[in-house]
């Protein structure tokens, strides 16, 4: 972890237009807890701070997706305000990961959505993108003030506000809407059918918004739910419980339908992140291990194909100046590297070998199997779907007859190939180096 940090910091220092000491500073910040995270095993400081593998582990997608992010917008307008954008949701993305308490996270899991909101409203591409950004604050704060009251009728039942705390020293009773208390982390993950926010959010904002937005905000609902869970005490057999569960894998499994109606490809890519989603959701209410490792390889795997899949949309979208399915045929024809890169990300979102997808959907395929039959063959229904949308993006953009106006290999194509195959690359080889 701490030689990939470094390899970060490196990377940002190159960078034209960055700021460079606010950056350096923090990325060292990170290295040292980071290394202090190796070698104890986890460690807290001061009850504000901690380090573990988990959090080592979002922090160093953050920086990398961040990176590959600026790289992918390499022509924007106002650059030296567009920077600054993408280092505050940076840097707000890594205190929200490092933070061990409660409140804390609250308040960077809300200060996200400020910088995020002007990026949209600032570099969005129809203006359409106010209403998107209001549908992303009205969702997000909405549900954020449950999480907000239900922290503290747990910290006045007895609960510490650090993550730490332990379940058994909260009053039953006041874990009785459980249910309620992570409406904001489902709203953020996003599970069905509190999602309409996320597909508009995706279309009106700029690439880097788009990266950003699937790669890692996505992450701090599926984050905040392993925290929270941890301290809660939830009955597998109560009625919120399985209702939860069912609602979450039929929506997913609907998600998916919707991506093969889908004629937007922003849209497509975005539908799809409803679907992997679900199986976050299911992994972490499973509150075994299992579960658990499996949702940290889903996020982890979906922050890099996702992300990369929204970089391939825009290169895409630079020859052809649009988004839909039937304006982008024939991409064989024009650039086959990027074709390629799309084929290796696409097969990746199918959860194809050796991916972290794969690995991820085992464990979680083998705990929704081992709660309930019928949770396994939804799961089985929602992998065929995926497979399908995922052919279907390939398949609609790089066979038939071309309508896109294409120019010859150029720096520009060279750059996006370079960055999609940095996604794809730790996306299928990361799993040899995780413990």
């Amino acid at each position: 972890m701490v030689k990939s940090l470094a390899i970060s910091l490196i990377a940002l220092i190159i960078m034209k237009n960055l700021n460079v000491s606010i950056i350096g500073l923090s990325v060292l910040t990170i290295l040292s807890m980071g290394a202090a995270s190796v070698a104890t095993g986890g460690v807290e400081l001061n009850g504000l701070y901690s380090t573990d593998f988990v959090m080592g582990l979002m922090i160093t997608l953050t920086l990398f997706v961040a990176i590959l992010s600026y790289l992918s917008s390499a022509k924007v307008s106002r650059k030296a305000s567009f920077n600054l954008m993408v280092i505050s949701i940076s840097l707000i993305l890594v205190m929200s990961f490092s933070v061990s308490s409660f409140f804390l996270f609250f308040f960077f899991f809300e200060s996200v959505l400020a910088p995020l909101l002007l990026l949209i409203v600032g570099w969005g591409y129809q203006p359409e993108r106010l209403q998107a950004g209001g549908y992303m604050v009205i969702y997000t704060v909405f549900g954020s003030l449950f999480f907000l009251w239900g922290v503290s009728e747990l910290y006045l039942s007895g609960m510490k506000s650090s993550m730490s705390s332990v379940g058994s020293l909260v009053k039953k009773s006041a874990m009785s809407l459980w249910w309620l208390y992570i409406l904001g982390f489902l709203i953020k993950l996003p599970m069905y059918p509190f999602h309409l926010w996320l597909p508009k959010a995706h279309v009106e904002a700029p690439v880097a918004g788009s990266m950003l937005l699937a790669g890692v905000v996505l992450k701090l609902g599926g984050y905040g739910l392993l925290r929270f869970m941890a301290v809660m005490q939830v009955s597998l057999s109560s009625v919120f419980f399985v209702l939860l569960l069912s609602v979450n894998l039929a929506g997913g499994f609907y998600a998916g339908l919707a991506c093969v109606r889908q004629v937007d490809l922003k849209c497509l890519v975005a539908y799809s992140s409803v679907a992997h989603m679900s199986l976050v959701l299911l992994g972490v209410l499973s509150n075994t291990l299992l579960g658990v490792m499996g949702v940290i390889i889903i996020m982890v795997g979906h922050g890099l194909c996702s992300s990369g899949l929204f970089s391939y949309v825009n290169a895409i979208y630079k020859m052809s100046h649009s988004r839909l399915l039937v304006m982008n045929k024939g991409g064989l024809l024009f650039c086959p590297v990027l074709v390629l890169m799309c084929f290796l990300l696409s097969s990746s979102n199918m959860a194809a070998p050796p991916s972290l997808n794969l690995f991820g959907e085992i464990l979680v395929f083998g705990v929704g199997g081992w709660m309930s039959g019928a949770f396994l063959f939804i799961l089985g229904l929602m992998s065929f779907i995926s497979a399908c949308f995922s052919l279907y993006l390939y398949g609609s953009c790089s066979h038939g007859k071309g309508l896109m106006h294409s120019e010859s290999l150029n720096l520009s194509s060279l750059c996006d190939a370079f960055v999609l195959l940095s996604h794809w690359v730790p996306l299928n080889f990361l799993f040899m180096f995780m413990p």
